[in-house]
């Protein structure tokens, strides 16, 4: 069979297949979703659509099970739909699992199942047989001579039986990698080639499992081999294997020249059905970009670092004036981004109710998802979390922690469990290649330049910061929360009428821009690369902190700023202007009408965006505080390369490597916008952190009334020594009203208390009179008989292994998102580690069940009772 003269006609007599295949694992697709995407991807030119989701169980867990009557009139539709469109449906089923192919009643089995769905009306089907162990049972090994020759034999046979329909296998060493030895010595991959009936399509995904090139030689070399063009089942924008990652780049990396050696391309996508508008829109202008068949024997070679974020992978390999000419018209995925982000703003404000509206699971958890079939419209998720944090036990003493069930920490180390980050290589540095969803339990490293210069938007255009004060450089974590109508079939969300000239100047605002959508798609790009913005963003931070080191030279001899320290404080302000145009943009995608783009986004949005907060927070920190140490500030933790995407390689920049687990939270259940700000303390915070310790004092609860006459004691007693002796290790956050919580903190625990014992202390004593009468003390004069009696000290055993100390309080009514406690925990620690503490303890009381909960939900855990500073106190630690 030639390849090269079926590919030269494949588009011209409408045989090259371009669609979808919907074919990840995790919940799949609703009947509506898939609908709606059969009338897009018409409007596309786009014309195949594979079913195949890995969580229908009667796709292939339970193959053999007939569909029942509900689910057959699902699929009925779905068909009818289908062709409705000029869609190809294609039924695929998985088989691979437990079948035993020299078993006639299995056969039986498989051609009756894709008998009653050919009674829906499907005329195209396929056999998959990827992902499954290769050893043939023992009955098998008696019949076949191979497992290639097995499988040929029952795919042949269903083929044939259904009258020779459109048919498509797929290999189990259906890429290079999983081809062995390799492609042109594949036993199997010969046999399937040779024997497998001409008119069957082959599946291949190139390369690898997820390609990041598929060159026209190994098209090429596999076409031979298979003595057919394959069909390229292309997992590119698949994010299955990771749940914090989303991919809204352009198709890339495939020359439209690859267009005549193959019989099709069919995407496989992300999860989220609404974020796969610009991969089916690039990948249909790809399709069309080259349909007479223009040939010319190139192969893409691995790009350096600089074509990777440029994104310049085509068009400029022949000197031939008539090839150049018709390569300057081909596809470009800048210029096919820019076409498909515009066709998406519309989509953006046609009012859509979410498939399903319930609490969301946020991607940093994982997921297992259990699926009764892929038919029922309403599919549910069971989320169960990876991350080791600790289950809240209320109502316990030091002697009955571990009795009681409360994490202990053992006495060889404060050490736990921590969520592994697996490595992604996201720019070509020279490492091999890997697929996206490796797990190589190493740390890459990537060269950063401390003088890079400005990048702009991946698809050039000049996004304006907005304008923020110099001299007060906030810090945001804007949450959530629009309203709460917006999840239902009477969704009450602003409605945007396209023929009205919108006059409220607000509405004009909250409107989302093609800048604000390219900021997007820059954030949540492709598996191998960031989008520009995304890689200033990296840059940025690693040179401000690893050049922080100036503004302590600069404060230590109280000089005037140098160029150093100038240059310093302006890519500061850069750096905080890009991330609140990322909060802008994220309040206006919370607010829009198509609330199913929402539910679909919002966990991802919602996680980048505190994140950066995070970072935003600390460069705020190194420009007001003088204590950081230059040997945490050296950018020895490059984290290009770990899996999480973006969000996780700016968690790796901050010095927290082993405290992880904070940036593992569960996003609020209800899109919300409501706006959260950590920053550092300021001396004017003093009153309303005082306030904040009152509110919260007895156990989480108000504890005004305790105090009516001295309303300043308990602050003077729980946070005055902090804000007096270590104001520079202090954080607050504030919502719209205000402050509403505090985490306040001491490097050196022992340090701390020698400060309160020479200062504060006896500060509080000429403040507080000692009682006259020492029994029957009111809660007020038994704080007051505290400050007069000496301190306990700290034992040495606690401070060497946790040599900090923390305080945390927030209103709970002020503060629904549970993730910003652990924003302000990490903020802190990563402040404390950059000075070189590696662990913290708190002390609460043994009565504060709040407390307790709040704590070991941060991840602290219970020390060891020799370690107790006096019988009525609990303290936890925590290593950073």
């Amino acid at each position: 069979m030639s390849c090269l003269t079926d590919g030269e006609l494949n588009m011209l007599n409408g045989n090259f297949l371009c669609g979808v295949v919907e074919g990840f694992y995790g919940r799949p697709w609703t009947t509506e979703q898939r609908k709606e995407l059969f009338k897009r991807m018409n409007k596309l030119g786009m014309n195949t659509y594979l079913y195949a989701p890995k969580d229908d169980y009667k796709h292939r867990a339970y193959w053999r099970d007939l569909y029942s009557v509900e689910e057959a009139d699902h699929l009925t539709t779905l068909i009818e739909s289908a062709k409705e469109n000029n869609i190809t449906f294609v039924y695929a089923l998985s088989p691979g699992l437990d079948i035993t192919f020299s078993n006639s009643k299995e056969i039986t089995c498989l051609k009756r199942k894709l008998e009653q769905i050919s009674t829906f009306g499907c005329t195209a089907f396929s056999l998959l047989f990827d992902d499954i162990e290769t050893e043939m049972s023992g009955a098998d090994k008696e019949i076949f001579q191979s497992f290639a020759h097995a499988q040929v034999s029952v795919t042949n046979e269903v083929y044939q039986h259904l009258a020779q329909p459109t048919f498509l296998f797929c290999p189990t060493e259906y890429c290079a990698t999983r081809a062995v030895p390799d492609v042109q010595n594949s036993e199997y991959l010969n046999t399937i080639g040779s024997k497998l009936l001409p008119g069957i399509e082959i599946l291949w995904t190139g390369p690898k499992v997820i390609s990041k090139r598929i060159s026209i030689q190994s098209v090429e070399e596999i076409s031979t081999v298979l003595c057919r063009p394959p069909v390229i089942w292309d997992n590119y924008h698949a994010n299955d294997y990771d749940q914090r990652r989303l991919f809204l780049g352009p198709y890339d990396g495939r020359t439209p020249e690859l267009i005549p050696y193959l019989h099709g391309v069919l995407l496989n996508p992300n999860c989220e059905y609404e974020a796969n508008f610009i991969p089916l829109h690039t990948v249909a202008q790809w399709s069309k970009s080259n349909i007479d068949g223009v040939k010319k024997d190139i192969v893409i070679s691995d790009s350096s670092v600089t074509s990777d974020i440029k994104l310049e992978t085509e068009v400029d390999c022949s000197s031939d004036e008539d090839i150049s000419s018709k390569l300057s018209e081909s596809y470009q995925p800048r210029s096919a981004l820019i076409v498909a982000i515009n066709d998406w703003l519309t989509e953006l404000y046609t009012k859509k109710v979410a498939a399903w509206v319930q609490p969301l699971a946020g991607p940093p958890e994982s997921t297992q998802t259990v699926v009764n079939t892929c038919m029922t419209v309403n599919t549910c998720m069971t989320v169960t979390s990876t991350t080791n944090t600790c289950v809240p036990v209320s109502g316990i003493t030091p002697l009955s922690a571990a009795a009681n069930g409360i994490p202990q920490l053992s006495d060889s180390g404060g050490s736990y469990m921590q969520p592994t980050m697996n490595p992604v290589y996201s720019f070509g540095d020279g490492k091999p290649e890997v697929e996206p969803m490796d797990t190589i339990p190493t740390i890459g490293t990537a060269t950063v330049t401390s003088t890079a210069a400005p990048v702009s938007s991946s698809i050039e255009l000049e996004l304006k910061p907005i304008d923020t004060d110099a001299e007060n450089i906030d810090v945001e974590i804007k949450e959530a929360k629009c309203d709460e109508q917006t999840d239902s079939d009477t969704d009450t969300v602003m409605q945007i009428d396209s023929t009205e000239e919108i006059a409220d100047k607000k509405d004009v605002e909250d409107k989302l821009s093609f800048e604000d959508m390219a900021l997007l798609v820059d954030l949540f790009y492709l598996p191998f690369e960031h989008g520009r913005t995304a890689v200033k963003l990296l840059n940025d931070f690693h040179w401000l902190k690893t050049n922080a080191r100036c503004l302590r030279s600069a404060k230590s001899k109280k000089t005037a700023a140098s160029e150093e320290v100038t240059e310093w404080q302006s890519r500061a302000k850069t750096f905080e202007e890009q991330v609140n145009m990322v909060n802008v943009m994220a309040d206006r995608l919370v607010k829009i009408p198509n609330r199913a783009l929402v539910y679909d986004f919002y966990p991802y949005v919602w996680d980048i965006r505190g994140v950066l907060g995070l970072l935003s927070s600390f460069v705020k920190w190194l420009g007001s505080s003088k204590n950081h140490r230059e040997a945490f500030m050296g950018g020895e933790q490059e984290p290009w390369v770990f899996r999480g995407g973006l969000t996780a390689e700016f968690q790796r920049m901050l010095p927290i490597d082993g405290a992880h687990d904070l940036f593992f939270n569960r996003p609020p259940d209800r899109p919300t916008c409501k706006t959260y700000t950590i920053r550092p303390f300021l001396p004017a915070d003093e009153a309303a952190v005082y306030e904040v310790c009152r509110k919260t004092c007895d156990d989480g609860c108000d504890g005004t009334d305790v105090f009516p006459d001295q309303p300043d004691l308990i602050g003077d007693q729980l946070v005055g020594g902090f804000v007096t002796t270590s104001p520079e290790f202090c954080f607050v956050v504030e919502d719209d009203s205000g402050l509403c919580g505090y985490i306040l903190a001491a490097l050196d625990a022992k340090v701390y208390h020698k400060k309160l014992e020479l200062g504060w202390t006896r500060a509080m004593c000429q403040k507080y009179p000692k009682p006259d009468v020492m029994e029957n003390l009111s809660p007020a004069q038994e704080i007051i008989a505290s400050f007069h009696n000496r301190t306990p000290l700290i034992p040495d055993s606690l401070h060497k292994r946790f040599p900090s100390i923390v305080k945390i309080d927030i209103l709970p009514n002020r503060i629904e998102d549970n993730g910003i406690p652990k924003r302000m925990l990490a903020c802190t620690l990563s402040a404390l580690k950059a000075n070189g503490s590696h662990g913290a303890f708190c002390e609460i009381s043994v009565g504060d069940r709040h407390m307790l909960d709040l704590y070991t939900s941060l991840g602290f855990l219970c020390v060891p009772k020799e370690d107790m500073l006096c019988e009525d106190t609990v303290v936890l630690g925590r290593n950073i």
